[in-house]
């Protein structure tokens, strides 16, 4: 099997298009074209849906990308260990990950692991579980940090996990501070912080209000949890969001969790890869960085 066609193979499937990945290649399309008819013949399985003017990667194509962009990673790693053995790891990491993670732990992670590889270069993705998920099986991230419900899947490995409580927090001189066993109608008294339903602590905390015979509208739907911190500091509001994002603030005193036995909800933070995965010196240092 040419290599070559390989590399061309995973540019395409990249770019979702023959003629920019023949642009990028400094091919012509017609041998970009030819390059993948090579390789379908030879593996006797389509590898692109040819639908108008669009491609998209069939089920195979799916299952080849994963292996070809695994051998392209070995290669360089290969190539990296010959040249300069494992002091001098280099390569790209693809991660995806929750938005309040990305935003509250992984800038003091991304500062040190530069300070140690700066030869890595890493591209990080937001979004909700459900898009986590399907960028790691359709193997277009190396890994995902989620923050949700416990998973399990046999295609999946855990890399790292740790659990994680999700509260209501305050200001330290919000009239709530300091009162005992704060209930739903209290609450709904001040201006409410939320993420958007779909993420996943938000949907355990609309079930548990519902099983109490309460509702709440938020004031307030936000994605940025960082943004939800702020305005929990700088007003009377209240946010419901996990314990991690508010840590250094709960040390000084200037948040307090609400006092309620329904609350703290916990989920779990999971770094995860596929089972098929070849893991890189590269993204092994990653995963070492990584203390969730």
């Amino acid at each position: 099997m040419d290599f070559k066609n390989i590399q061309t193979f995973i540019k395409v499937a990249e770019l979702k298009s023959f003629s920019s990945a023949a642009s990028e290649l400094g091919y012509s399309q017609s041998a970009v074209s030819t390059q993948i008819s090579n390789l379908e013949k030879e593996l006797g399985h389509l590898l692109f849906d040819r639908i108008g003017h669009k491609i998209a990667l069939t089920a195979n194509g799916i299952i080849f990308l994963q292996y070809t962009q695994n051998i392209q990673l070995l290669t360089e790693d290969l190539n990296s260990q010959l040249n300069g053995g494992t002091d001098d790891i280099a390569g790209t990491i693809r991660i995806a990950m929750a938005d309040s993670i990305c935003t509250s732990i992984f800038p003091n992670i991304l500062i040190d692991f530069q300070k140690h590889y700066s030869k890595v270069k890493i591209v990080i993705q937001t979004g909700v579980t459900s898009e986590l998920f399907t960028l790691l099986t359709q193997n277009e991230v190396d890994m995902i940090c989620t923050l949700d419900f416990k998973k399990q899947r046999p295609d999946f490995v855990i890399l790292k996990e740790s659990a994680v409580n999700t509260n209501f927090y305050i200001s330290s001189n919000h009239p709530l501070a300091g009162k005992v066993n704060v209930n739903i109608s209290d609450i709904k008294q001040y201006p409410i912080y939320l993420t958007e339903e779909n993420i996943s602590y938000r949907k355990n905390l609309d079930d548990i209000i519902a099983e109490h015979n309460e509702f709440i509208i938020p004031t307030y739907e936000i994605g940025n949890v960082q943004v939800i911190k702020e305005l929990i500091l700088n007003s009377f509001g209240i946010g419901f969001i996990p314990e991690f994002v508010v840590k250094k603030e709960l040390t000084q005193k200037s948040i307090l969790p609400i006092s309620n036995p329904n609350f703290p909800i916990s989920i779990w933070r999971q770094l995860i890869c596929h089972k098929g995965k070849a893991l890189t010196p590269a993204m092994n240092a990653l995963i070492n960085f990584i203390d969730i």
